[in-house]
C-alpha cells in the first residue's frame, strides 16, 4: 500500500471554527493564522470564498478583538488617562479634535511665460 504525500485535507469542524475566531479575536493576520493552523494563506482565502461558516467565524473573531481593545481604551479614557482620551478624541470625532487644521490656498494667476535673464560677466566674480 502507498503511502500519501502531503499534508492531510483541510476539513472545517467545529474545532477548527473555534481556533480560527479565537486566533482571529488576538489580533493574529490571517497569514498567521494559517501558519498556526498549519496551512498556506491561499487555502484560507479559498475556504473564505467557499464556506459561509468559515469566514463568518474570522470576522467574528476579529470584531471580538477589536470589541475588547475599545472596550479597554474608553475604560482608560473614563479613568482620566490623557493619552487614551486624545486618542479616543480624536478617532472617534475628528472633526472636532485634530492636531492640524487644513487650510487650502488657490492661486488666483497662472503663469503663461517664464523668461530667463543671463547674468551679467562681472557678477561671476
Amino acid at each position: 500500500m502507498a503511502k500519501s504525500r502531503g499534508r492531510p485535507p483541510f476539513e472545517i469542524t467545529p474545532e477548527l471554527l473555534a481556533k480560527v475566531e479565537m486566533l482571529a479575536s488576538q489580533g493574529l493576520t490571517q497569514t498567521q493564522i494559517a501558519s498556526v493552523i498549519g496551512c498556506a494563506l491561499s487555502t484560507i482565502m479559498d475556504k473564505k470564498k467557499n464556506y459561509t461558516e468559515f469566514s463568518e467565524a474570522i470576522k467574528r473573531g476579529q470584531a471580538k478583538g477589536i470589541a475588547k481593545i475599545t472596550n479597554k481604551l474608553f475604560q482608560r479614557a473614563s479613568e482620566g488617562d490623557n493619552t487614551a482620551m486624545i486618542f479616543y478624541l480624536k478617532n472617534r470625532d475628528p472633526e472636532n479634535w485634530k492636531d492640524r487644521v487644513e487650510s487650502k490656498v488657490e492661486a488666483t494667476h497662472t503663469i503663461s511665460k517664464i523668461e530667463l535673464v543671463p547674468l551679467d560677466d562681472d557678477s561671476k566674480s
